[in-house]
């Protein structure tokens, strides 16, 4: 155990860094990147769509009065009596189609914007017309007489009635314009034709390139500050970020002398502060725990620890348990002829290796009293099957005593039991099922946890009635009705028998392989 007054170290790294094991998608410092990332981006989406389509509106805008201008003027000036008196199937060029395309050719010179300027007349069908004139900077102009279908121009058809203008460009076998249009009335307020001027879209494309490019450059030079802003975030958060996750790996680990130390102000210096803090009384704590742990059985030391100390009252609670005794036999004898050092060394290794056992089959070692164990299934922590568990534990108790006896042949303490004439340890082991109050008993000073109960005496005096049986490990009906088939196998009845300080007799069973190396051979050997 580390001394928990010891100077504080660097953050020592654990066994795998956390980190690693993260994606990058998962990690907190590319999230708030990416967050802050895609709330800038869609931001600048936006005013990018909203300028595009100022822009735009903007442009149309002024292109559509420029149009209902120059097309209102167009018509006023336009003889309409003269085209009235034009038949529709004409295809001839006259004096009136020359002046009106010298005319019309030389209001497009004039603006740049327009391409084409046209004159059509109605027909008795209402969405069929003829061009009268047509004049087209590209060349590519309708002919006099020639028929054209404005079923999809509800606006120009609204041009033999008033002025208008298209609210988007429209496209045909001509191209893509904007258009606007006027009617020619005549004296008696008859429309005889429309006139039309087209603008070329190309302006409107113009402005969406320019709009594109300067989006394109916002947002390069929004990446460029998500670089900056992450590189910055990867300085000031994943850095102490790291650090507090190899502390927090260290420490779960087990490294309690792990220590942060981060000298910042932020929330990060907070928590960095709290795992310190945290790391301190982990360390105390453990300390206590282990220190406590020498004199009561782990198991006992964490629950009541768990509360930090707070469940640590006089008192007990009812529950049903199993108590496992286990005394040694052949041990007296063989203690007699040893040093007291090694006789220690001796008891030390077999109660450590009993304990464990205890521990691994989920059981509480409540005592050791000289040779013997005291051990519960059940309490403090509650198990289902501690009958069973009691059980498995005797079998395993038996079998590694077996193993300690061989192991202790091979040393000096061979000749002490060639002396004595005792072959091997041996142990008794009753395991008793029922009801008990486990819980601290003693005084508010000075306390121990204890189980006491009628079950208790049982088990016990079943430990006693092995001498009597010739057998070393029995157990009561109570326990027998709890084990799974395996187990029951391995008993026989061996009846009822009376016990000390009980008016019922108890039934026992007993384990039918004893292992023939825990024999002891009686020549006088004196039992415990």
């Amino acid at each position: 155990m580390n001394d928990p007054h010891e100077p504080s170290p660097l953050v020592e790294e654990s066994a795998q860094n956390p980190l690693r094991t993260l994606r990058a998608w998962q990690r907190l410092h590319n999230r708030l990147t990416i967050l802050y990332g895609l709330t800038t981006l869609v931001a600048l989406i936006l005013l990018g769509l909203i300028f595009y389509r100022s822009g735009v509106e903007a442009e149309v805008h002024a292109l559509q009065q420029r149009l209902l201008s120059t097309v209102t003027s167009l018509a006023a000036s336009i003889n309409a009596a003269a085209v009235a008196e034009t038949p529709l199937e004409a295809t001839e060029m006259t004096p009136l189609h020359r002046e009106l395309l010298s005319r019309f050719e030389e209001v497009a010179n004039q603006d740049a914007d327009v391409e084409t300027i046209y004159l059509l007349r109605p027909t008795r069908e209402p969405t069929k017309l003829r061009f009268m004139v047509d004049y087209a900077k590209d060349g590519d102009s309708g002919a006099p007489g020639e028929a054209y279908d404005a079923t999809d121009l509800p606006v120009m058809l609204q041009g033999f009635a008033r002025p208008s203008v298209e609210d988007e460009p429209y496209t045909d076998e001509f191209g893509t314009t904007l258009s606007g249009y006027a009617p020619i009335i005549t004296a008696d307020g008859r429309s005889v034709g429309l006139v039309g001027v087209d603008v070329e879209a190309w302006r409107l494309s113009a402005i969406r390139q320019e709009v594109f490019t300067s989006v394109a450059l916002v947002f390069g030079v929004a990446v460029l500050l998500l670089g900056l802003v992450a590189a910055i975030v990867g300085r000031n958060v994943r850095k102490p970020l790291s650090e507090i996750i190899d502390a927090a790996g260290a420490i779960s680990s087990g490294n309690l002398n792990t220590r942060i130390g981060m000298a910042r102000s932020d929330e990060l210096g907070v928590m960095s502060s709290h795992i310190d803090r945290m790391a301190e009384q982990l360390q105390e704590r453990e300390f206590i725990r282990e220190t406590f742990g020498r004199y009561v059985s782990e198991r006992v030391a964490k629950e009541l620890l768990k509360g930090g100390g707070t469940d640590m009252t006089l008192g007990g609670e009812e529950r049903v348990v199993t108590v496992l005794f286990s005394d040694l036999y052949g041990y007296s004898t063989i203690s007699e002829h040893m040093p007291p050092a090694r006789v220690v060394d001796m008891l030390n290794r077999y109660l450590a290796e009993m304990n464990q056992i205890v521990d691994d089959h989920g059981g509480c070692v409540i005592e050791f009293l000289g040779d013997a164990v005291f051990a519960v299934f059940g309490a403090p922590n509650y198990i289902p099957d501690h009958g069973e568990q009691a059980v498995r534990s005797a079998i395993e108790m038996r079998r590694r005593l077996v193993q300690l006896n061989q192991e202790w042949r091979d040393t000096e303490l061979d000749r002490y039991w060639q002396e004595t004439g005792v072959k091997a340890v041996s142990a008794r082991i009753g395991i008793h099922s029922g009801r008990v109050v486990a819980g601290n008993l003693g005084s508010a000073t000075r306390m121990k946890y204890a189980v006491i109960g009628d079950t208790v005496n049982v088990a016990s005096r079943l430990e006693t009635l092995n001498k009597e049986l010739g057998t070393d490990i029995l157990v009561s009906r109570d326990v027998y009705m709890q084990l799974p088939e395996d187990l029951t196998r391995e008993l026989s009845d061996r009846g009822s028998h009376m016990v000390k300080g009980r008016d019922q007799p108890v039934t026992v069973y007993a384990l039918d392989k004893p292992a023939p190396e825990l024999s002891v051979i009686s020549g006088g050997a004196k039992e415990t």
